[in-house]
């Protein structure tokens, strides 16, 4: 099945749903052994199902429980520098951001910015 809500990012195309892990996780099985590609399973919070990225892109983050950016919204933060830096990599070549990394003040891991 196909998202409503949910697209890809580098082709626009919407994402495939998985209505739980285990569909996401067998998906990500097939995927590997029927067409070489490592996928993902991650959990959507805009959606609340299940989608699959390439494992090359995948860049876990949550929502920092104290900063926010300009737009007033929760800022994400990445576990360490290395993953911060690669979604700041994969930001500039999907969308042309320049974007910096930072550790968290408050010492809820990394996060991104324009500065």
């Amino acid at each position: 099945m196909k998202s409503d809500t949910c697209f890809s990012k580098t082709t626009g195309q919407p994402l495939s749903v998985y209505d739980n892990e285990y569909d996401a996780i067998s998906a990500a099985e097939h995927s590997e052994l029927f067409y070489d590609k490592e996928m993902f399973p991650y959990f959507c919070d805009v959606c609340s199902n299940w989608h699959l990225t390439p494992k090359s892109r995948y860049t876990p983050s949550s929502e920092c429980p104290v900063c926010v950016g300009s737009d007033g919204r929760p800022k994400q933060s990445y576990r360490n520098e290395k993953e911060a830096r690669l979604r700041a990599e994969i930001l500039c070549d999907e969308q042309g951001l320049q974007l910096s990394v930072y550790e968290c003040e408050m010492g809820y891991g990394w996060h991104l910015t324009k500065r």
